[in-house]
């Protein structure tokens, strides 16, 4: 069924492309305010811009409904030298009895591992736009983080995706789209982070998102396999170009 309706999002979903990719620079920082490192970092060779080093770095012309560059996506997969890492640890994996718990924890392996990902957020899908945002405008959307390349018949998928009721995942958080500057063109400054926490005094603190990581096999129509939810920090800050 979940693969039915990711085919009808598919098929109907996106918006005659009607523009150009735009570059952008994204950094992804390793460590937060207390110098913890997050779950989601850099590979430590700097940022990551359109073009270099195979490096896909845009908003994507090709959006959901009617709307032109207004997701951000972050395409290692043909790239021989850029990567991320991505930790999975005991420490972040959603145990029994933890909120949001659907399956045990099974990731591809423990630890840190530098990954050839592609990630994108899918704003447009419900009605954001990156591009037109205003310094101080903030929003969540869906990001999803695929891994390894796509070479084979299986990959996985960490996905935040709460809103999108139709995929069934209602444990997982979607993430937060901020906007710092502006220009003529658009917003041209963003961070993406976990959702905030408010505190009871109302101040925030940094939030983790929970994402779920799915086994995805590309054969056949029940093609995924829950492999535990996990908790995931991270930073990113995205500018154009």
């Amino acid at each position: 069924m979940r693969s039915f309706f990711m085919l009808l999002v598919a098929t109907i979903g996106l918006a005659k492309q009607t523009g150009a990719d735009i570059p952008v620079t994204s950094n992804l920082i390793d460590f937060d305010a207390t110098n913890s490192p997050y779950y989601v970092q850099s590979d430590a060779l700097g940022a990551y811009r359109n073009g270099v080093n195979t490096a896909t770095s845009i908003l994507v012309a090709n959006g959901y409904n009617g709307i032109v560059d207004g997701d951000w996506r972050l395409d290692l997969s043909n790239s021989t030298v850029r990567t991320i890492r991505v930790m999975f640890a005991q420490a972040n994996a959603v145990q029994p009895g933890d909120p949001g718990y659907t399956a045990p924890a099974n990731p591809p392996y423990w630890g840190t591992r530098f990954e050839a990902v592609r990630m994108e957020n899918k704003c447009t899908m419900d009605n954001h736009d990156m591009l037109t945002m205003k310094p101080g405008d903030k929003f969540t959307c869906v990001l999803s983080i695929r891994f390894p390349p796509s070479t084979s018949s299986t990959y996985y998928r960490l996905e935040m995706a709460g809103s999108w009721t139709f995929l069934n995942e209602p444990e997982t958080q979607d993430v937060q789209i901020s906007c710092n500057a502006a220009d003529s063109g658009g917003c041209n400054d963003w961070f993406i982070d976990p959702v905030p926490v408010v505190n009871p005094d109302g101040s925030t603190s940094p939030g983790r998102a929970r994402a779920r990581l799915n086994l995805v096999n590309t054969h056949g129509s029940n093609n995924l396999t829950n492999e535990g939810d996990f908790y995931l920090t991270f930073h990113f800050h995205v500018t154009r170009p």
